[in-house]
């Protein structure tokens, strides 16, 4: 009846926070996004450098709400290629990913968003399209998205206040390229972009364009799952469901570990939909989860399922044409650019930098002191039932109808206890104690023990026993019908500047050919001074595009774009 108490308290607890969070998401909780990347045109084993802007609707400011950002790559009428979480930072996040050498040629759309965007609809979701070619595709017969006029009003507009300079028009091969930005009238963050012209044509818009055009949310009806905005980190979202019958498990007890040297334990309720929610923090980042639903009953068929945070209700259906003979000839040369830098390994500028994400400290399931034995010091026994009887007077192994149970003798009640105590097995929670009956001294390190009653959280358990293994025996085990196992996603961190270096520029032995010069997706203008950067040409000649996005401390959009020329019959080698 107690256990029951605490349920009901914090079920009412955790509705109480999800309606704050839900007025508090109707009130200043619209977002929009806006993502943009180094070029629109690549061949599949490159990387996209992208930024990813994420803004308060309202106040067209950088969003304090969301602090995880989702991208995902499709190709049309295909599921997505490519799923890419972002850690968002004052509406703000960046990264790179790969795209694999295994990619089909044709038109993709990058889908950018929150999940408190979800709850007005995947149309408010961000839509870029762009075009990847497989290095080896020598047909070049695959279609391309159909553009859509440009509004040229809007685009001299969005010029009128920033204009982007250029020491000169024309350039060299192996040439410095100074930029001048000038002064902006307020402090902007903004990406910039120098990239080889491409002869495909872009149906993209600018954060101008995608500002103005964006769709109200003030009168759209909100979804009916709702989807707490991340506000802290990312948010684990699963149902827990009877198999047979398909009807969610209201008041159901789900477990969540990870493989590590301490035992860890995080828990949720599910809801009267069946829901449960559970806060990732940096922790659990690209680690392997284990979920189990505790004291399932063992003539009911429940189990866990999990909601993709990546998951698009429609696939991509794009009106496509036929590719043209310009385009092909820029993406030949495309593909010979890309196999010279696989050849000479010139994938990656040496000055590129990452950005890294902090680990967060382990959520431990206790803190006390523990009894350790380590069977190491004992003659070798052949199993845990006999290590249980020659080593462990405190464990006691029982078994009934051909299932193991473990009871720990409480010191203080001066009897074994009736309830299970909590067993970890590498750190993981153990939805299963026959998964440590077959473990002998050779392979257990070290066997913890605590024998007095503990609680965690609202749990209460009658003790603990934690067992490490030598060679990470939890890894190989299967999970029981009541439990989920599944690989946590990495926050992406990649390339927040990317440029040739000059040591590239000074060796005449290398070939240099870079579609794309410059990267830089966090270049900050102020209102008093002048803003330069500089990079170099490489040995491509071609006309280029400075392409600059952003947005100011006051929530001005900004984007300007301006062009230049490389020309072999300027060399300037070693100036």
């Amino acid at each position: 009846m107690l256990l029951l108490k605490r349920i009901f308290f914090l079920i009412l607890v955790q509705q109480v926070a999800l309606m704050y969070c839900d007025i508090k998401a109707q009130t200043n909780g619209k977002e929009i996004a806006y993502l943009q990347t180094d070029r629109t045109a690549y061949i599949a084993g490159e990387s996209i450098c992208y930024k990813l802007y994420v803004l308060d609707e309202a106040t067209k400011k950088g969003s304090e709400m969301s602090k995880v950002g989702y991208i995902v790559l499709r190709p049309a009428h295909s599921d997505p290629s490519l799923k890419i979480r972002v850690k968002i930072d004052a509406g703000m996040g960046y990264g790179s990913f790969l795209l694999p050498d295994t990619l089909m040629s044709g038109a993709y759309e990058i889908v950018a968003f929150t999940s408190a965007m979800k709850n007005f609809g995947e149309e408010h979701f961000y839509h870029k399209q762009i075009t990847i070619v497989n290095r080896f595709d020598k047909a070049l017969d695959f279609k391309i998205v159909e553009p859509n006029p440009k509004d040229s009003d809007l685009l001299q507009q969005s010029n009128l206040d920033f204009k982007i300079k250029t020491d000169k028009a024309v350039y060299g091969i192996r040439e410095k390229v100074v930029v001048n930005l000038g002064t902006f009238n307020s402090k902007a963050n903004v990406s910039v972009s120098v990239f080889e012209e491409p002869k495909i044509p872009s149906t993209n818009q600018s954060i101008v364009e995608t500002l103005k055009n964006a769709v109200g949310t003030q009168t759209i009806q909100r979804k009916s799952i709702y989807h707490s905005p991340e506000t802290k980190g990312k948010i684990l979202r699963a149902y827990v469901i009877d198999a047979k019958t398909q009807k969610t498990i209201k008041d159901a007890i789900v477990l969540l570990s990870c493989i590590d040297t301490v035992p860890n334990l995080q828990y949720a309720i599910t809801n009267s939909n069946g829901l449960f929610q559970m806060l990732l923090s940096n922790y659990y980042n690209g680690k392997e989860l284990f979920l189990t639903i505790r004291d399932a009953p063992g003539d009911q068929n429940w189990q866990i399922k999990l909601e993709d945070e990546f998951a698009q209700s429609e696939e991509w259906h794009p009106k496509l044409i036929s590719n043209n003979g310009s385009s092909k000839e820029f993406i030949v040369k495309s593909q010979n650019i890309v196999y010279i830098n696989k050849s000479y390994q010139l994938n990656k500028s040496p000055n590129e930098k990452l950005t890294t994400d902090s680990a967060s400290i382990c959520p431990r399931f206790y803190h006390c002191k523990a009894t350790t034995i380590l069977p190491s010091d004992f003659v070798p026994l052949n199993d845990f039932p006999e290590i249980a009887i020659e080593i462990l007077p405190q464990v006691r192994l029982s078994k009934d109808k051909g299932k193991y149970n473990v009871q720990l003798f409480n010191p203080l009640m001066n009897l074994f206890s009736a309830v299970s105590p909590a067993v970890f097995l590498d750190g993981v929670y153990v939805d299963d104690i026959d998964k440590i009956i077959r473990l002998g001294s050779d392979q257990i390190k070290k066997i913890d023990i605590i024998d007095n009653e503990r609680a965690f959280g609202d749990l209460v358990f009658s003790g603990a026993i934690s067992i490490i293994s030598k060679s990470n025996e939890m890894a190989g085990t299967k999970p029981a019908p009541c439990s989920l196992r599944l690989k946590n996603d990495s926050i992406n961190v990649g390339s927040g500047m990317v440029t040739i270096d000059s040591e590239y520029i000074q060796n005449k032995n290398i070939p240099v050919f870079k579609q794309s010069l410059y990267w830089n997706a966090n270049l900050e203008l102020n209102a008093t001074d002048d803003t330069h950067f500089e990079f170099y040409t490489s040995d491509n000649t071609a006309n280029f595009t400075i392409k600059v996005e952003g947005i100011s401390e006051n929530g001005t959009a900004i984007s300007a774009s301006s062009n230049f020329q490389v020309n072999n019959s300027i060399n300037v080698i070693g100036k």
